[in-house]
């Protein structure tokens, strides 16, 4: 069973300039799961995207963001929750002055991601 220490895994730089700390995936010793927490700028967003194959549960853990969740447009804020249905398409976009955090949570290691704009 491993046990992760955050300091050991370094963050990713992701495009917009979101940056994505892994905490559980296949190379961190996860058979089923992929788990990151994603920090998302002032200003900055997740954009438009499907996930064919699975889901993807969206903890907010920090600060406040305009999701996009099929049809529906709402602002999430931490502790709120936001569950994708595969193939369903969502964005996320922070239109604060602050950062925000996320819990990116896939029953999957084997996460695919289809951007649906630019």
């Amino acid at each position: 069973m491993p046990i992760i220490q955050r300091g050991d895994v370094p963050v990713e730089e992701m495009a917009g300039g979101n940056q994505s700390q892994p905490l559980a995936r296949s190379d961190l010793g996860a058979a089923s799961l992929t788990v990151s927490e994603v920090t998302v700028p002032a200003g900055g967003q997740i954009p438009l995207h499907i996930h064919p194959g699975h889901e993807e549960c969206i903890l907010i853990v920090a600060g406040a963001l305009q999701a996009v969740l099929g049809d529906e447009e709402t602002t999430v804020v931490a502790g709120d929750t936001i569950i994708a249905p595969d193939s369903v398409r969502h964005a996320l976009r922070n239109t604060s002055a602050a950062p925000a955090k996320i819990l990116a949570i896939f029953p999957t290691v084997d996460v695919q991601r289809q951007i649906l704009e630019g």
